[in-house]
């Protein structure tokens, strides 16, 4: 894995230095991270992590997520991590902000720690885009509708990146523009 220099923040998102993010994962250091939820045709896409992931291989995932990089805005890194990641341009003004989260991931076994204040957006995709997943950072991409993924999420846990409440919270503002824009 390529380790990139981030901008290291304090709890309110204020920049106070950067460092490499391995060293940021290794102290514990808050930073930014972006992350997108790409739907198509009322389906939520989900990645799956390739086995070689630091945190939660082989465990389905947001469509795309990533680290901002040191000097980098949330928008243009997540335009960045999709094209790196997905194979896909896009044109930073097709991005609907959600809204930040903090999360916090720990791996013991490997003594790291993710602290982050993550911008989250939503993406959807129009014909004729389409994806073609790295396969160093992901091994399969499957899309669900809402109720199937609730469900999912509910009866196999073990399936998916620790934060369900983030899941189940993403899963309610999806719905809500799905609502606002295909049944208002």
């Amino acid at each position: 894995m390529m380790d990139e220099l981030i901008d290291i923040i304090n709890e309110n998102g204020n920049i106070i230095g950067s460092k490499l993010k391995s060293k940021a994962h290794r102290d514990g250091d808050w930073h930014r991270g972006a992350h997108v939820w790409i739907v198509k045709d009322e389906k939520i896409m989900l990645q799956k992590r390739s086995a070689s992931k630091d945190f939660f291989p082989n465990r389905f995932d947001v469509s795309c997520a990533g680290h901002v990089k040191s000097g980098e805005n949330y928008a243009d890194a997540m335009a960045r991590e999709l094209k790196e990641e997905l194979n896909l341009s896009i044109n930073k003004d097709e991005l609907i902000n959600l809204g930040e989260r903090k999360q916090i991931s720990i791996i013991k076994e490997k003594q790291l720690i993710s602290r982050e204040i993550i911008r989250i957006f939503l993406l959807e995709l129009k014909l004729p885009k389409f994806v073609k997943p790295d396969k160093d950072e992901i091994s399969e991409i499957i899309f669900f509708d809402s109720k199937e993924l609730r469900d999912m999420i509910s009866r196999k846990p073990e399936l998916f990146v620790d934060d369900k409440d983030y899941f189940f919270d993403t899963i309610v503002k999806i719905e809500a523009f799905f609502d606002s824009k295909y049944r208002a």
